[in-house]
């Protein structure tokens, strides 16, 4: 099974546009109604629709250090690294929505 993916807000919209039209299954905070909204409400999203959150924003990684802390689970985030083109993003997005079956508790960093 492919990954399904929650897409923050911080992502850039060519990005979302190219994962989307090679058919990667995502939905964005806007489609949620989620624009706007702090990055806890985002990440309880992702978990509750069982989505991989991917995001450019560095303040999701406290909060998914604290819940695991915690004991919690969640999807999986996708973090992509200050500076990444789109076109590197897209790549490296695309092999881990082809290739993995699972991000549980764990981060992937896009470089």
């Amino acid at each position: 099974m492919a990954l399904r993916i929650y897409v923050d807000e911080c992502v850039n919209g060519v990005l979302v546009s190219g994962l989307r039209h090679r058919g990667v299954d995502l939905v964005t905070s806007a489609e949620e109604g989620l624009l706007g909204a702090d990055d806890s409400q985002h990440f309880a999203r992702a978990i509750a629709l069982d989505r991989v959150l991917l995001t450019a924003d560095e303040d999701f990684l406290p909060l998914v250090i604290g819940l695991l802390r915690r004991g919690g689970a969640f999807p999986g985030l996708i973090y992509i690294l200050p500076r990444t083109s789109v076109g590197s993003a897209l790549r490296a997005i695309l092999v881990l929505s082809e290739t993995a079956t699972t991000l549980h508790n764990s981060i992937e960093w896009i470089s």
